[in-house]
């Protein structure tokens, strides 16, 4: 009997010391990073900003010690990757011109999902005739670069048999791009849907639209975490994707359609703006968060837009900084694999 027990604690020691000691600690605090718009407390207009806002991501954290900080940065892109560098943030959602420029300097991020897409809008001076992109040549056209929207300029030109050669850009902030137009030293500007109130105000007419030249138009970006995060907290990482996920999910939705421009209004642009922007569109295959084809070929231009553009000195290996795994799980446990089907490198339904 001594010799039983004597054997069956030795069993329970050897158990006790292989199984872990306690599961994952949760964080203290998890830091998100977005681009801002507005004054005071800037406020997000894309997929984090829903997450925000409907508590989709706080919902997976409910009971537990986990604060969630939501910073919407003014500085756009750069702002984003110096706070990752600087260790102040733990997930972004930007562009990915700028975040693959903070990738090929060293920034340790790891893209976990994308976060949509940009409409991007070509506008011009009323006294002048352009019509199309072709009609850009010999033109100033003001944007900012080394931004998504410097990306969409460039993939416009090229589509419609132009390159950089044929006009001259102004590099230029986005207020200082209104005013420029406004005052005739520009001849069009490209950007957001900030640009749409200028033809409102007959000061510029819309003549390209991102969305209009098919599913490679428009921008696009991802929502990254740094690799030190999911390696400390996968689990913590996964509530995050999935409640990123239940957000796309929640868009989707026509019913909620309204609400989100709501949301997104509080940036400063008027609603009746980002209803126009987002015409035609519908919102759940724009704000579509896999990482197919589609969104793998999508990356693949913009890491060579960086080298054309002298922005990055080397090449990316996009397959060892994308991770699939916390997106996949989020839309197979939600069950909506049938919502968001894999796309191939042109946008074309596979299944």
């Amino acid at each position: 009997m001594r010799r039983l027990l004597s054997t069956l604690l030795m069993a329970a020691t050897v158990a006790f010391t292989a199984a872990p000691s306690h599961a994952e600690d949760a964080p203290a605090a998890i830091k998100f990073g977005d681009v801002g718009f507005g004054f005071g407390t800037p406020f997000g207009v894309g997929l984090q900003a829903i997450a925000d806002a409907k508590g989709f991501i706080a919902e997976e954290f409910k009971g537990t010690p986990t604060k969630l900080e939501f910073t919407y940065f003014t500085g756009t892109g750069p702002a984003i990757n110096e706070a990752l560098s600087n260790g102040q943030l733990d997930f972004a959602s930007y562009g990915a011109v700028p975040n693959i420029i903070g990738k090929a300097n060293g920034l340790d991020t790891v893209i976990l999902a994308s976060y949509g897409g940009t409409t991007i809008f070509g506008a011009a001076r009323p006294d002048l005739d352009i019509k199309s992109i072709a009609d850009l040549k010999g033109k100033k056209v003001a944007i900012q670069k080394a931004t998504i929207i410097h990306w969409g300029l460039i993939s416009a030109l090229k589509n419609a048999g132009l390159s950089e050669k044929d006009i001259t850009i102004v590099d230029l902030k986005n207020a200082d791009q209104l005013a420029a137009i406004a005052a005739k030293s520009v001849d069009a500007v490209f950007g957001a849907d900030f640009v749409l109130p200028l033809e409102d105000r007959g000061l510029a007419k819309i003549f390209y639209k991102s969305s209009d030249a098919g599913a490679t138009g428009d921008g696009f970006g991802a929502f990254l975490v740094t690799d030190k995060f999911r390696k400390a907290y996968p689990e913590a990482t996964q509530k995050v994707v999935t409640g990123f996920v239940k957000a796309a999910q929640w868009l989707a939705d026509d019913n909620n359609r309204e609400e989100a421009f709501k949301i997104w209004a509080r940036a400063g642009t008027p609603v009746e703006v980002i209803r126009k922007s987002n015409a035609g569109s519908p919102l759940g295959a724009k704000y579509n968060p896999r990482l197919d084809g589609f969104f793998v070929a999508r990356y693949q231009s913009g890491i060579a837009f960086d080298r054309e553009q002298k922005l990055i000195r080397r090449d990316i290996d996009l397959d060892a900084w994308v991770d699939r795994s916390f997106v996949d799980n989020a839309v197979s446990s939600l069950k909506l694999q049938a919502l968001w089907p894999d796309r191939s490198a042109t946008g074309s339904l596979q299944n």
